[in-house]
Parts: structure tokens; sequence; C-alpha cells
């Protein structure tokens, strides 16, 4: 029989689980997630990443992620989510590819034909 995400969450009293939510605040884990990304390193690869933690005092469960949309509503000067999601490193050459695109278009010297 498979494992439940349930069965498989690391309770918030554990000694490397994340924090509980109602235990957040901007000064406690955001410093050392900043070092962790000033020194070169991946945001997938922080120690909170893809784990689901079950608080213990109430059963509900929460992710890194949910960290995340905490600290940007809170303003804890985090990257904001959508810039360190896995295929964001992806989607930057073809930003850019497009925004090159259109200025050469835009700068092609062609004219719009006016009225008159």
């Amino acid at each position: 029989m498979a494992q439940s995400v349930g069965d498989q969450a690391i309770p918030s009293d554990q000694d490397d689980a994340l924090d509980e939510p109602e235990t957040w605040n901007c000064t406690r884990i955001q410093p050392e997630y900043s070092r962790w990304l000033d020194d070169g390193n991946s945001p997938q690869s922080w120690r909170y990443v893809g784990k689901t933690y079950r608080d213990a005092d109430t059963g509900e469960f929460y992710t890194w992620q949910d960290w995340l949309e905490w600290a940007e509503d809170a303003g804890c000067g985090v990257a904001p989510v959508e810039e360190i999601l896995p295929f964001a490193p992806l989607l930057a050459p073809a930003i850019t590819a497009l925004g090159v695109g259109g200025l050469l278009s835009s700068s092609s010297g062609a004219r719009p034909m006016s009225p008159g």
C-alpha cells in the first residue's frame, strides 16, 4: 500500500523541520535563505524545498512554497515566488529572444504607410 503525503510529512517538532507557519517572521529564515542564494546556490537546492511538513500541534500541512508566498506577502525581501520556479531559468532565454526580436523588427527602418 502506498504512503500518503501525510504519512511522509516531516513533523514540525523534528530538528530539521521548517518552523510552523504561526511562528514565521521575516528575521528568522529570510537572512539565511538570502545568504544561501547570494552564495550562488540554486533555490531548488534549499534545504526545505520539495518537502511537506505537518504542524505537530494542529496537524496542518505546509511546504516551502507556503513560506515563500507568506514571505512575499509580508514584504520580507525574498524573490517573488514566480522567480524561483524550477522552469524559470529556461524561460529567460526565450523571453530575451522575444524581446530582442521585437526590438529588431521595430528598428528595421520600415515605417507604416501614412494616410496621406
